[in-house]
């Protein structure tokens, strides 16, 4: 069985932004904060670091090579996203995103939750990785937000 407590953790992140992002309006959700980035921003890098880990994680499961479109500069992840896009079509994005990496997670068997992947770390190692950063995300658009 899946490390059950890692999963409803990625799944609290999902409801946690939900319900902390979406009720607020989209000028404030791309107003710079002064750490210098907006909510919108945290969350489009949070969707992208998902897609890129989901499909990592089906080249793992599949062995099927992920193709070559991730690169390091400004080309769309998804291949339709643009600067018009609200932050709630972005929060729904990285939702989407990471129901994919939930539903692979779950088809898991339980030895190849701690083989070692091409970084040399099991898949729980991954994951309590992502789940971190979740956290600290979450945390960062808290102080974006600060009080209304």
């Amino acid at each position: 069985m899946p490390d059950q407590e890692l999963i409803n953790g990625l799944i609290a992140t999902y409801r946690e932004l939900n319900a902390k992002v979406r009720p607020q309006p989209e000028d404030r959700l791309q107003m710079q904060g002064g750490s210098g980035g907006s909510v919108r921003e945290v969350v489009s890098r949070l969707r992208d670091s998902e897609l890129r880990f989901t499909q990592a994680l089906k080249e793992r499961v599949t062995g099927v090579p992920m193709p070559e479109m991730f690169g390091e500069d400004d080309t769309p992840v998804i291949g339709t996203e643009g600067p018009e896009d609200t932050t709630a079509s972005i929060l729904s994005q990285f939702g989407t995103a990471r129901e994919s990496t939930l539903a692979l997670l779950r088809t898991l068997p339980d030895e190849d939750w701690d083989r070692p992947i091409e970084s040399g770390e099991p898949i729980r190692t991954r994951i309590r990785e992502l789940h971190a950063n979740d956290r600290r995300q979450v945390e960062r658009i808290v102080g974006l937000l600060g009080s209304p």
